[in-house]
């Protein structure tokens, strides 16, 4: 039936409603999987809870000082502008507005993806095009991200294949404004850029002003990678030790120890990339699990294209060398670079088939990949992999043991100005504020919000209950709403709202860690 299927040669209006078939199929199963979660309250502080008092600042035209994370300004963290351009959408669409921008932009990834294969294939391929989009749509990549809050590096990754779009359509300026807006997404996305420029280049090697471009566009990258490593982030970031520097630690802290340890021990290195290394005693078995869930996903065409292999040489360096365990398999938002890399391979490697055979391998590779992905769901060897997250398909992902509704009414009983101190699945709800504190780290909020028997993280359960009963004791707090789960404390005589500064630094050697 799948080959049947795969080998019809479809008409322009047939091909138009297949196209808005498969777009709205997916489009309803990310709007399952993300706006739920938020609405049930499995987003967190870390990271949407961040990004919405950031993107609440924009909207009232100032930059962000976090509470959350406790920087005075979050571009010190990391440097996302990206943010800027749809903090208005927060006027109509509230807390939700970062995970409708999300499900947006990987709906408009996919489709650069399609009309890219049609581009490289004059439109003899349309049927193939479609399946390459269930493919794409079908990555596990993206119903990781989508599972697990916003990031800037999964709207920055849709960006890619209009950038390959406009690149091979000789459009240089219209290609060169996604570049930008990749740049500004996120550092990290300028260091990608360097080498999808280098691959861009490797690819186009007969097009000499093809060439020129992409690595025009690789070395802009580099700059702006290292210009915004070395001077904006440790300037904004007032001394503070920079996030990357704690990570690699196994190959270096500084650029000049990593370029070290990869040429004098490069056995070791390459290791990393398969091995339990650093050792964890849970590790094992993660990095093969990441490298198999490529190749099952259409990864293969990247052995016949190696050139996007380059591409995603940083993705597997900062996923693999990494020393923190959670960055190694395929949980989170750390496996979003490869969809369009391996979405636009698995394309590329069809261009010299017929349509026929074209069509039948990529609905194939649809339907692998789709499995693949849904079997991730149900069996992962990675780490802390909430299934209540991801598998939209069950019920399990739409109950939470407790009435949200009324969740959502106590929480009304808070005022928006007032500083607050709560759980991380609350802050993405309450983070419009000057003041929203992650308990049990309190500070000068006049509120305390927890929801008990629920996700008490970073402490024990029986912490949580110590904490609150020690609090009701005090003589210094009241409650003001005690219904399952929720508990609400406020304090009886409220504390002055100080200005918006959440550090007091002596020197950049003596900066208070968040």
């Amino acid at each position: 039936m799948l080959t049947r299927f795969a080998s019809a040669s479809f008409s322009r209006r047939q091909q138009r409603a297949w196209l808005a078939g498969i777009v709205g199929f997916f489009a309803l199963c990310y709007v399952l999987l993300a706006v739920v979660n938020h609405y049930n309250f499995r987003t967190f502080a870390y990271d949407l809870g961040i990004y919405n008092q950031a993107m609440w600042d924009y909207a009232h035209l100032r930059w962000n000082a976090n509470s959350l994370m406790r920087y005075n300004n979050l571009l010190g963290d990391h440097f996302v502008l990206l943010q800027l351009l749809w903090s208005p959408l927060y006027w109509v669409l509230g807390s939700y507005t970062l995970v409708v921008v999300q499900i947006a932009a990987v709906l408009v990834g996919g489709y650069g993806a399609y009309r890219l294969h049609l581009l490289r294939t004059g439109r003899t391929q349309t049927t193939a095009a479609l399946g390459l989009l269930a493919q794409y749509f079908s990555i596990w990549g993206i119903f990781s991200a989508l599972a697990f809050d916003y990031h800037d590096n999964v709207v920055a990754a849709m960006l890619l294949p209009w950038l390959f779009y406009f690149f091979e359509q000789d459009r240089r300026w219209t290609a060169a404004g996604v570049a930008l807006l990749m740049l500004i997404s996120k550092e990290n996305m300028a260091l990608w850029l360097v080498f999808v420029g280098l691959g861009l280049a490797w690819l186009h090697w007969r097009r000499r002003d093809r060439v020129a471009v992409a690595l025009g566009m690789a070395a802009v990258a580099a700059v702006y990678f290292v210009l915004v490593i070395k001077v904006a982030i440790p300037a904004i970031g007032e001394g503070r030790g920079f996030y990357y520097q704690q990570n690699y630690a196994a190959i270096g802290t500084t650029s000049a120890q990593v370029l070290h340890t990869v040429f004098t021990r490069p056995g070791f290195v390459l290791g990393m990339l398969f091995q339990n290394v650093p050792y964890s005693q849970f590790g094992d078995w993660i990095k093969v699990e990441l490298h198999l869930m490529v190749l099952l996903s259409g990864g293969f065409a990247l052995l016949r294209r190696p050139a996007y292999l380059l591409m995603l040489a940083p993705i597997y360096a900062q996923k693999l060398l990494s020393a923190e365990i959670a960055h190694w398999g395929i949980n989170y938002q750390y496996s979003i670079e490869y969809v369009p890399v391996i979405s636009a391979a698995l394309g590329h490697m069809l261009i010299g088939t017929t349509p026929r055979q074209a069509a039948r391998w990529a609905w194939l590779a649809a339907f692998v990949t789709l499995a693949t992905t849904i079997v991730s769901m149900e069996i992962r060897v990675s780490k802390w992999h909430d299934k209540s997250l991801s598998q939209f398909y069950l019920p399990r992902h739409y109950r939470r043991g407790f009435d949200v509704g009324e969740v959502y009414k106590g929480l009304a009983l808070i005022p928006d100005d007032a500083a607050i101190s709560v759980l991380s699945p609350l802050a993405p709800h309450l983070a419009f504020r000057p003041y929203v504190f992650p308990f049990p780290y309190v500070a000068n909020a006049n509120y305390i919000a927890v929801l008990r028997h629920d996700n008490p993280y970073p402490i024990s359960e029986e912490e949580l209950e110590t904490k609150i009963r020690n609090y009701q004791q005090s003589g210094e707090w009241q409650t003001v709403y005690d219904q399952e789960p929720l508990v609400i404390l406020k304090r009886i005589h409220p504390k002055p709202t100080p200005a918006r500064r959440y550090f007091e630094l002596r020197s950049t050697e003596q900066a208070v860690a968040p």
